[in-house]
């Protein structure tokens, strides 16, 4: 993505994105952000336009990226490309810094999902969507039954006057 003027032909900043994946489309704009330690600024982690569950990965510089995936103890998008002052594509390698500072190739499904159910893995490596669990074969009780006997309440009331009704007519 690049960052220009209205007539397109002075670039003020290049930003590297790659594709990111959500489950639950929103109305709004959504922007992921990444947990920092208190008073550093945050990272832009996401960010996703009203209504599309395809959205844009922010991709940081490696350095940048090291530290980000040190701090949030998640893996982070990165590259190695300096400075970028084109508004044409060009295709740049990415790399995934994990927390222990170990740099991975990027695959396509590393980031899958964003939603609050993201996590990394025990090695840190990459961030995938947790397996679903199975479900419980007995659910637990924990609702109370009061509001069905009101409205079963609500019912026998309304046939009574239902009844009623049709017996005085009937006379």
């Amino acid at each position: 993505m690049a960052v220009t003027n209205e007539r397109e032909n002075k670039v003020y900043s290049t930003i590297l994105a790659i594709n990111d994946y959500r489950v639950n489309a929103s109305s709004k704009t959504v922007m992921y952000f990444s947990e920092r330690k208190s008073g550093a600024p945050m990272a832009l982690k996401s960010w996703f336009y009203p209504g599309d569950n395809f959205g844009h990965r922010f991709v940081y510089p490696k350095v940048k990226a090291q530290e980000i995936a040190a701090a949030i103890n998640q893996p982070v998008p990165s590259h190695s490309v300096e400075v970028i002052e084109t508004t044409k594509y060009v295709a740049v390698p990415i790399y995934i810094q994990t927390p222990a500072k170990q740099e991975v190739t990027y695959e396509a499904k590393a980031f899958e999902k964003t939603d609050a159910t993201d996590t990394a893995g025990a090695d840190g490596e990459a961030v995938k969507a947790p397996a679903a669990a199975a479900a419980p074969a007995a659910l637990p009780k924990t609702a109370s039954s009061l509001p069905g006997f009101g409205l079963m309440g609500l019912l026998l009331i309304a046939a009574s006057l239902l009844v009623r009704r049709a017996a005085t007519e009937l006379r």
